[in-house]
Parts: C-alpha cells; structure tokens; sequence
C-alpha cells in the first residue's frame, strides 16, 4: 500500500523491506494529518490518499489508527463480530453442521419440557447458531507480556476476520522500549502487514526502520 499527504513530499510505501516511521516535529502539520487520517477513517472526506496497485482505497474500509494504548483492547464490537461472523459461517458450511442440528434439537426439547408445569402453550423461535454464539458471550483472551505481542494479535485478527488493512500508529515508540520495538518490526515486515508509525519525536534509529522526518520549520529530512 502507498500512502501520502499533500504538504509532505513523499510516498510511504508500506511494500518495502522496512516500515516506515514519520517524524513530525512541528505540531500544527501533526495535528493535521492525525486529524485528516482520523476523519476519514470515519468516513469524511479528507486530504491523504491511500492506494494499492494504483487503486484509490477508501481509508474508513482500509485503514485503522492506533493511539489508545491505556489499555489496548482487543475486544472491541467490530473485530469480535466479524470472529463471530466466521465461526457461524464456518460451521454451517464445515463437518460440525450436524452436531449443530442435533445440539439445537436438544435445546428446543429442553426448554419445551421445562415449560410443562405452565397453563399456556411457549414456543421458541430465536434459537439460532447467530444467537447462541451470542448468548455464549465470545471474547478474545488477553493475556500479554508486552503492549507490542497485543498490537501484533490484533493485527493479525483484523487481517484474518475483516481485511488486509494500513495500521498507523501513533507515538507508540514514546512508551516501549527499543528492543521491543525492534521485535515488533521484525513480526511486521515477516507477516507483511502494513504499517506506518507516526511520531512527535525521534527515537534511536533501528536497523529496519525507514526515517523520515519534518522539522519544526517543516523542512523535510530524510
């Protein structure tokens, strides 16, 4: 993916064999583009473009900003839908269908015999593999030993159960160490995810990071 911004002059490439990270030191230009990438993911309209293979992607489809890291949730109604989405689709269409049908049979007998001692005739209508599922209360176990491990499994459900996606974070160097950061890019560039890590300041260069920074005077360095 290719990602770019009018008053930067140059093209992110997410495709490389590094990741890039964008050192915005004058703050007016930052809050602008953090404000326009995040109304687009919204759905408004805004400056930045992102592309793949020439192809203008709409960022509300193809993009997600990470910044909210107290804590980083992983549970959150979008990603835990679309889990839910494709375990219901995988078992009507997998080998388990039947053990479904007959767990639904026995449900519906269970609950029609309780109402026996009741003056009035109960039927259940809403029992679905949908509502089961549901009612089941599915979450994805969070159990981590560094913020970056989570950031990654989240990644990794997003590109599972939605769609390749750009990530973008935001002044994540600020509070995890250079050697985490330096594995966190390593599992990035390994799995190919896309990737842009914006900052308010520079960090110790590391060996598979692409740089690029805007001064306070908005001269660009690279």
């Amino acid at each position: 993916m290719k990602f770019v911004y009018p008053d930067i002059d140059k093209v992110f490439d997410t495709e490389k064999k590094s990741v890039n990270e964008i050192v915005i030191e004058n703050p007016q230009l930052l809050y602008s583009l953090l404000l326009d990438i995040k109304g687009q993911i919204k759905g408004d309209e805004g400056r930045s473009v992102l592309s793949n293979n020439g192809k203008i992607l709409p960022m509300s489809k193809f993009a997600e900003l990470l910044y909210d890291y107290f804590p980083f949730e992983l549970n959150n109604r979008f990603i835990v839908t679309k889990a839910t989405l494709a375990l219901e689709k995988s078992i009507l269409e997998g080998s388990q269908y039947s053990d479904f049908l007959e767990l639904l049979n026995n449900i519906e007998k269970f609950l029609s015999e309780s109402t026996l001692s009741f003056n009035c005739d109960i039927n259940f209508s809403n029992i679905t593999l949908s509502s089961l599922i549901k009612a089941c209360g599915m979450y994805f176990v969070e159990d981590y030993d560094s913020l970056c491990e989570k950031i990654i499994d989240y990644i990794e459900l997003v590109s599972e159960f939605d769609k390749n996606k750009l990530f973008i974070t935001y002044n994540l160097r600020n509070i995890i160490s250079d050697e985490e950061t330096s594995r966190f890019i390593d599992t990035i560039l390994i799995h190919k995810y896309h990737l842009i890590m914006i900052e308010s300041s520079a960090h110790k260069l590391l060996p598979k990071e692409s740089r690029y920074i805007v001064d306070e005077t908005l001269c660009e360095i690279c």
